[in-house]
Order: C-alpha cells, then sequence, then structure tokens
C-alpha cells in the first residue's frame, strides 16, 4: 500500500511538471538537453536529461520521484544529480555543467616521412578550436591544423601519438585512438674525397683536383675554411681571379642525393711558383724593411673577419716580410698592434684587438723562428680608425694590425 502511494506521489510530481508548459525530452545516448521550469513559485529550475534516466536539478527545492522512496531538499545552493531507476535508491551523479560535449578526433594516423620526423593527421572536429597532441603519453604540442609534422627525432625509432580537440571553452576531449609509426633508418653519408692537390698556374689561379667518390652527386669546396663553390660534374676546378698573392689553403666534401655532406678531405695549399711572383715578394720585403727602418711602423696587409682573430694561411707571405725585417735586423725589437671596427662594446673590442695582435705574434715567431722577446702584442680596440666605420669597407679596413718599433709605443 505504501509503494502504491509513492508511486502516485511521483506520478503527480511528473504531471505538474508537465503541465508547466515544458515539453522534456529524455533521449537515449550521450546528448544533453536543458530546459527551463517554471513551478509555482516561479523558481527557475534547472532540468537537465543524460540518457533516458538521469535528472539534474538547481532550485530551492528539489524532488525526486521514486517508487521506494521520497527525498526533499530545502537549499538554495544544491546542484545534485539524481536517476530515476523507478525501483532502485537514487544515486549521485557529477553535475551537467561540469562534463564536456567535445568528441575525440577520430581517423588519427601516423606516417614516417624522414629518418628523424614523423606526420601525425586526423579528421576535424566540430566546434574544436585548436588539438593537442601528445607523443609517447606526454604532451607535446598543440595545432590548430589537422596535421603536425614531428621533427627533431632519432632513426629508425618507434613513437606513438594520441591527439584531443579542445573548444573554445578549454574543455578537452578525451583521447583518440593511438597511432605509432618508425622513422626511417639513417642512411650514412658518402665518404669524404681523397687525394687533394692543389697547384697554383699563375699569380691568381690555383688548380685544384681530387679522386672521385661513389655515390657523390657533386663535391663543395673550401678555401681557407671557408665556403668557395660546388661541382657537380668534375673532380677538378680552378680557383681563379685570386687579389692578393699568398698561400691559400683548401679543402673538399661530397654531397649525396640526399643532400648530406661527408666529413671533410685532406687540406692541400699552394702558393704562387711565377718568378714573376717571387721578384714581387721580394721586392715588398725590401718595402716593409725600409718604411720600418725609416718610420719606425708598418701596417700588415692582413685582415680580420668580423669578430674573428684567426690568422689564415694566405697571409703566409705577407707575415714572412716581418720575419725577414726582423732577421735582418737583430737588435729590432716590435710591437704587434691589434685594431677592430667600432661593431659592439668598447671593452669587448679592446678584448678582440689584443686577441688579434696575440695571433699575429705567435704566427711570425712559430714559422720564422723570430725569438719571442723580441715581439710583444697589444690591443687598442677601436679607438685608432684608419677608415670611417660607416661603410662596410671601412670597417673591414680597421679590423687590421700593425707592427711598431717597440721604442716608439714608450713614447
Amino acid at each position: 500500500m505504501r509503494r502504491v502511494f509513492h508511486t502516485t506521489i511521483g506520478a503527480l510530481f511528473l504531471l505538474i511538471v508537465l503541465c508547466s508548459g515544458v515539453s522534456a525530452k529524455m533521449p537515449l545516448g550521450e546528448k544533453i538537453i536543458n530546459e527551463s521550469l517554471y513551478i509555482q513559485n516561479k523558481r527557475s529550475v534547472s532540468t537537465s536529461y543524460v540518457s533516458s534516466e538521469k535528472v539534474f536539478m538547481n532550485s530551492a527545492s528539489a524532488f525526486q520521484a521514486d517508487t521506494g522512496q521520497d527525498y526533499v531538499f530545502d537549499s538554495p545552493n544544491i546542484n545534485v544529480a539524481w536517476k530515476f531507476d523507478f525501483g532502485g535508491r537514487p544515486d549521485q551523479e557529477t553535475p551537467a555543467s561540469s562534463l564536456s560535449l567535445q568528441l575525440a578526433p577520430t581517423e588519427v594516423s601516423a606516417s614516417a616521412i624522414s629518418d628523424s620526423s614523423i606526420k601525425v593527421s586526423w579528421n576535424a572536429v566540430s566546434r574544436a578550436a585548436n588539438y593537442r597532441i601528445y607523443r609517447d603519453g606526454k604532451y607535446l604540442t598543440a595545432s590548430p591544423a589537422t596535421h603536425l609534422s614531428d621533427p627533431g627525432l632519432n632513426g629508425a625509432t618507434s613513437h606513438c601519438y594520441h591527439v584531443t580537440s579542445v573548444d573554445a571553452a578549454g574543455k578537452e576531449s578525451e583521447q583518440s585512438k593511438q597511432v605509432c609509426a618508425t622513422t626511417l633508418k639513417t642512411l650514412k653519408s658518402v665518404s669524404g674525397p681523397l687525394g687533394l692537390t692543389a697547384t697554383a698556374t699563375s699569380e691568381t689561379q690555383i688548380n685544384l683536383s681530387w679522386n672521385p667518390v661513389n655515390g657523390a652527386l657533386g663535391y663543395k669546396v673550401y678555401r681557407d675554411g671557408l665556403y668557395l663553390m660546388t661541382s657537380t660534374a668534375t673532380t677538378s676546378v680552378p680557383d681563379k681571379d685570386l687579389r692578393e698573392a699568398g698561400r691559400y689553403c683548401y679543402q673538399v666534401t661530397s654531397v649525396d642525393f640526399a643532400g648530406k655532406e661527408s666529413e671533410q678531405s685532406n687540406q692541400a695549399c699552394a702558393e704562387g711558383i711565377e718568378q714573376k711572383l717571387a721578384e714581387k715578394k721580394m721586392e715588398a720585403a725590401a718595402s716593409v724593411s725600409k718604411e720600418m727602418m725609416e718610420k719606425g711602423r708598418v701596417r700588415i696587409d692582413i685582415e680580420f673577419d668580423s669578430n674573428k682573430f684567426d690568422v689564415k694561411p694566405r697571409y703566409h707571405q705577407e707575415l714572412k716580410k716581418i720575419g725577414d725585417v726582423l732577421a735582418a735586423n737583430p737588435e729590432l725589437k716590435m710591437v704587434i698592434e691589434g685594431h677592430t671596427d667600432n661593431v659592439g662594446g668598447k671593452g669587448y673590442n679592446m678584448n678582440l684587438s689584443a686577441r688579434r695582435a696575440e695571433a699575429v705574434r705567435a704566427y711570425v715567431i712559430e714559422h720564422f723562428g723570430v725569438k719571442k722577446t723580441r715581439l710583444t702584442a697589444k690591443g687598442y680596440g677601436m679607438s685608432k680608425p684608419i677608415a670611417s666605420n660607416n661603410t662596410a669597407s671601412g670597417r673591414q679596413k680597421n679590423r687590421r694590425a700593425e707592427a711598431v718599433e717597440e721604442y716608439l709605443t714608450k713614447k
């Protein structure tokens, strides 16, 4: 008798709700429908139905009709979900406002595109503001597109991915199915060329040649450590139009069809061999000696790259002039001065100029048998320019070294 009474009360409550003018559907599946009910006290009741059994209420009085028991809550702050099972006990659920409607991406795929990169793609999701990609269970990155290239991976290595969609409110869907891919196997690049030779044929040209390399698409030529040219059709090239007489050193690498470059070949160096060039060198050395003896100062025809202090092999003959002057004048002592342009701070340039001066001093001592006590080094930074620092050519001239008689630096 009591159960029939309770059932009657529950049915009466539902009838009052339906008679309030609200058409409430209770669909199957995961879709949520929100309706607004107005009961006798005109208070708004937010009612949501999840599947055909769940009802969510938020009002001053929340009722649940149950064939087993009746429940009444008198609190304006209750936001509780109840389940109508008509014979069972009510179950508390998560509030409808915290449930995400965002769907996980489908048709997710992963494929290797190189030995260091995997491409992941998926279908677009409605209302998705962006997507979050997870690699091997850890968050990787976010993307507004439906594909992603994951670079910087190791060759022949497997990685697995999940993708989620995120709506404009920041709610994230469940993860998609897992997909995996393995990067391609890393192929060894071709070997470096062997047998490189350099032969001077005139004052302005040096010819280079080397042995061919199997699998090489072309070769890159470097002069004094800097890239010079690429050869794709032959294993011999001329280095023409050399602007300065001196010693030049070369190395060559081979390049395969994938664009990978080998290690560098052996180093080969050459100097001009014609008599005319030798005569010019002698005349230049004599001129340096005369200028040093008359003025006590001579500029060394050597320039440095920006922010560099290394002495390139091409300046061997120029520095030999200083060695020859010291050899011809046993009592002479010199100071090598280093200078910079105005790029960078004062302190930095002072240190850089000192390193340039010391590099020149060390080269002369090592290659021409000069005693260490006869040469010292000093940096002047950017304090003594000889050209305008407003142009590239002017700054290049200011990156220089000079040799000065020691007594002049003490005045």
